[in-house]
């Protein structure tokens, strides 16, 4: 009963993705969503806002600074959270050995 119940739920999300997907817009389409105001903006008016020499430095710098640098703390912590477990207890370890 309860594979039924998994395999149900999991049909169900599947049909729903799948006819998501339909209803998306073609890659390369103007009505895709990533063609938008924003966009249109930071292309036109970036040098001017930033006096920066660069388009695409100007927007990772000036527009999305703070989205950046915190993209970069969550991958430092997930960086140390592997290290650490991948690390150890190393004092149960040195136990063991002094024991035996």
């Amino acid at each position: 009963m309860k594979k039924l119940l998994i395999i149900g739920v999991l049909s169900g999300l599947l049909v729903i993705m799948i006819t998501s997907m339909m209803e998306m817009p073609p890659i390369g389409d103007i009505n895709n969503p990533n063609y938008n105001e924003v966009a249109v903006y930071y292309v036109d008016n970036a040098i001017d806002d930033t006096k920066s020499p660069n388009t695409v430095t100007a927007i990772l710098k000036y527009y999305r600074g703070a989205d950046t640098l915190l993209e970069a703390a969550v991958l430092f912590t997930s960086i140390v959270a592997v290290l650490s477990v991948l690390r150890g207890n190393e004092t149960s370890t040195q136990k063991e050995k002094v024991g035996s």
